[in-house]
């Protein structure tokens, strides 16, 4: 063969393979989105395709690029959506397409997660392909469950097995009494065949009384446990209504169990926590400082920005910002009123000179970042972070005659206004957002509030089955989520907030404005933040939630 024809073939082969694209089988760890490895976290943002497994949470998928194709292709027990033939055709196929395709799967992708099977079909086709390990559940749930699997004191070895082998597999090929001698034994997959693996492991010479864990949803705030031992533990399983993914821990490391159980015994640890802050702030501060102290956080956005709504005087807010030179004062209570006035206001191509020698009051440290965002640091920032603190400090400023703009929302609070004007100031409110309740939430606020024949909320929603009323807390962050809250829960059934508020669900209110707000609508506050800010509003669901776990003990005991 001539040079001139080898160079035309090796083109026309490298043409080919960028028509197949690129497939990453990648492992997305085991359920906790922060265990999520850097380089699978990068793909999620490039791929083209995505074919995941059942357990990958929602907060995974949320990283993907947007016009990314999702593709579920979930395989629990007895209960598969595409075979494995199928989905290693269609990685095949979307490939071959001239896509990153990113194969996500639950763990590792190569340790019971058939990857080796879909790298080979990917390998017949001569179809670029990279495997990317991720955290195996066989050694993180354990660790997230207080058992380290190895110990100087206790074991040496470890064995993992899968508690499920494959339906083509006439009998099984676990060596049972080999895997007896191990000093930890894992057995991924546990749930299907735990009475009978635990016989097994008891018929093959493993001493009945060996120390034994199940671990349900391990790494998630669903996660529950139980210890016992290898001849009991499939009974306390049942008693205790666990169900799958289910893994099963065997050896005398269960016993260091009561000692290392960081995840479960963590501040909020069983608490779940609505919370109902702006669309777009639901994986904000508040959110993240209640996962880190262990509670289930359900995300429900009650109030939806619209800088633009028909509420929204754009051409009132042209004249505020061409006519900026005659204020005296700017008031920002809110870190939402902040951005939508400085958007508008350097749209026009004015700059912060322009406010020279006006003087800026900020209700607090988070409408005072959102200012620094634009280069402004205000002049007055009261203790208190609310408006009654603005009043305390302007109570004894001479306000008369001086021109005041407040930026805000179009529905608020009328104290601070009242107080101005009865000052003699020139106030002029200056509504530059409103807020409505974004579509997504009417439907899951009535499926979070769906009352079953059990008396029993958050029906067919993921909640955990062994939901306790008493341990669900609403939290309410503004007037605008307290009024959305109340409203909707009427328009989907009349009567229906009674019904919350007599089920013993708990409620939280930033602030004392917010909690009389509520309680206008009949919502007594159990909790009400001393501050009028999150770190407060956290530190007093720790402190009621710590007077309340006693209690919830107690009457799980009584039953």
């Amino acid at each position: 063969m001539k040079a001139k024809e080898i160079k035309k073939d090796i083109k026309q082969e490298l043409k080919n393979n960028a028509k197949r694209g690129k497939v990453y089988l990648a492992g997305a760890g085991p359920g906790d989105p922060e265990l999520l490895t850097l380089k699978t976290r990068r793909i999620l943002g490039e791929a083209d395709v995505i074919v995941y497994d059942s357990l990958i949470s929602e907060e995974i998928l949320s990283y993907a690029k947007e016009g990314c194709e999702i593709i579920y292709a979930g395989k629990r027990s007895s209960n598969h959506v595409l075979s494995q033939y199928s989905i290693n055709e269609l990685l095949a196929e979307k490939a071959k397409n001239n896509n990153i395709v990113l194969r996500l799967k639950g763990g590792d992708p190569y340790l019971f997660g058939r990857g080796g099977e879909e790298a080979e079909r990917l390998f017949k086709d001569n179809i670029p392909f990279e495997i990317i390990p991720g955290i195996s559940s066989s050694f993180a749930v354990p660790a997230y469950a207080g058992i380290p699997l190895t110990h100087r004191d206790y074991a040496s070895t470890v064995a993992i097995v899968t508690g499920h082998e494959g339906d083509h597999k006439e009998k099984s090929t676990i060596d049972w009494k080999g895997l007896a001698g191990a000093d930890t034994i894992v057995i991924l997959m546990g749930y299907k065949n735990l009475d009978s693996n635990t016989k097994n492991l008891i018929k093959a010479g493993k001493d009945k009384n060996t120390p034994c864990a199940v671990i349900q949803e391990g790494t998630t705030l669903n996660q529950k446990a139980a210890a016992a031992t290898l001849g009991t533990i499939a009974g306390e399983t049942e008693k205790r209504g666990f169900k799958s993914p289910l893994i099963l821990i065997v050896g005398n490391v269960v016993k260091l169990r009561n000692a290392l159980n960081w995840f479960e015994n963590r501040p909020l640890s069983g608490l779940k926590v609505i919370v109902t802050r702006g669309e777009g702030q639901t994986t904000d501060t508040l959110s993240e400082k209640l996962k880190k102290l262990g509670a289930f956080v359900i995300s429900l956005p009650l109030i939806k920005i619209l800088k633009d709504g028909d509420g929204v005087n754009m051409a009132k807010i042209d004249s505020a910002v061409e006519n900026i030179g005659k204020y005296d004062y700017l008031i920002f209570t809110s870190a939402n009123a902040v951005s939508a006035f400085f958007e508008h206001y350097f749209s026009k191509g004015i700059d912060v000179r322009a406010l020279s020698g006006k003087k800026i009051i900020s209700l607090g440290k988070v409408s005072s970042s959102e200012l620094k965002k634009y280069g402004i640091v205000p002049d007055i920032v009261p203790t208190e972070p609310s408006q009654t603190g603005i009043i305390d400090i302007l109570k004894d400023t001479d306000l008369n005659g001086k021109k005041i703009l407040f930026p805000q929302a179009l529905k608020i609070n009328r104290e601070l206004p009242e107080f101005l004007e009865s000052k003699g100031s020139d106030l002029e409110n200056l509504p530059v957002y409103e807020t409505v309740l974004p579509e997504d939430s009417k439907e899951s606020l009535g499926k979070i509030f769906a009352f079953n024949e059990n008396k029993k909320i958050g029906k067919n929603i993921g909640l955990p089955d062994n939901l306790d009323l008493k341990s669900l807390i609403v939290t309410f962050t503004s007037y605008s989520t307290v009024e959305n809250f109340t409203k909707e829960l009427e328009n989907i059934e009349k009567g229906l907030l009674k019904k919350v508020i007599r089920s013993g669900v708990r409620f939280a209110s930033i602030g004392k404005k917010t909690a009389e707000y509520a309680l206008g609508f009949g919502i007594k506050s159990d909790i009400i933040s001393k501050d009028v800010n999150i770190d407060s509003l956290v530190d007093g669901i720790v402190e009621f939630y710590n007077t309340l776990k006693p209690k919830i003990a107690d009457r799980k005991i009584k039953k």
